[in-house]
């Protein structure tokens, strides 16, 4: 993986497990969720105009519909990921998730968009998700089976919103940013319903968790729009992996502010990712 890939997927992993521990400190549902994602349109709206301006030419047919696709998906991502963290512990749903998106994410890339497989990034694909369950299996007792399940789901939708979003960028050349922004759009026009008919819970939610859901309107594009940038320089099976360095960072997180409790089995797993994402780094 070239360094500037690099350093871009290692800084979009501070930044996403941040996004997700102000996720996680709201608890909140649906009503959280329109909140961060009309905040991203209006806050992100005079950088997309200016990269909509400079675009050659307009966007195909068939670039609306990988737009709509990635929105879609974006979309369930999103709802699925905030229920998740109602009802379980970041340290379950989190790497539970970021286990099983990397994993389908670089079968999909293999099968679907063409892309190589060496014994090194299978290697690092292996280290990392091994990583992984290993901190899913960290709470003990605690595992909460809904948020595993939860986890699974969010992770399905990170694999396939991944092999969407990538291939915009990189056959049909759609900016990172812009894509972000119109696959944002899309979802907030879905969640319109909800804005008209929860008004009150709205506002109440805006008091309660207003400077979270800025921080998350904030930091989640960004970190997705510094991967996708990433993506224009190393495949998709190394990137999307690689990604998962954000364990290490929320797993600090976790235990510094959410005081979660770690074992050896949670560090072993940490160290393993570590290793896992040099692998994938060196991997041509």
């Amino acid at each position: 993986m070239p360094l500037p890939a690099l350093v871009l997927v290692l800084v979009a992993g501070l930044v996403h497990a941040s996004w997700n521990l102000l996720a996680k400190r709201a608890s909140a549902g649906a009503d959280f969720v329109v909140l961060y994602c009309g905040l991203s349109c209006v806050l992100f709206a005079p950088l997309a105009f200016l990269q909509w301006q400079s675009l050659p030419a307009s966007i195909t047919g068939a670039g609306w519909l990988l737009v709509a696709a990635s929105g879609l998906l974006h979309f369930l991502y999103a709802l699925i990921l905030q229920r998740g963290y109602q009802v379980a512990d970041l340290g379950v749903v989190y790497p539970v998730a970021r286990g099983v998106g990397p994993l389908l994410s670089f079968l999909g890339a293999i099968a679907l968009l063409g892309e190589p497989l060496s014994a090194t990034a299978a290697l690092g694909l292996a280290a990392v998700t091994g990583g992984i369950v290993m901190l899913s299996k960290s709470q003990h007792a605690s595992v909460s089976w809904a948020g595993i399940g939860y986890g699974v789901a969010t992770g399905s939708c990170i694999a396939l919103y991944t092999l969407v979003d990538a291939r915009s960028v990189r056959t049909i050349g759609l900016p990172p940013l812009l894509l972000d922004y119109l696959s944002n759009l899309v979802r907030t026009i879905l969640l319109l319903p909800v804005m008209l008919t929860r008004q009150r819970q709205l506002r109440q939610a805006a008091r309660q968790h207003g400077k979270a859901a800025l921080g998350v309107a904030v930091l989640s594009p960004l970190a997705y729009i510094l991967v996708l940038y990433a993506m224009r320089m190393a495949p998709v099976s190394h990137i999307a992996p690689a990604r998962e360095v954000s364990m290490l960072f929320a797993v600090g997180l976790g235990a510094t502010l959410l005081g979660e409790r770690q074992g050896a089995r949670r560090l072993g797993g940490a160290a393993l990712i570590a290793i896992g994402v040099a692998l994938l780094s060196s991997a041509r």
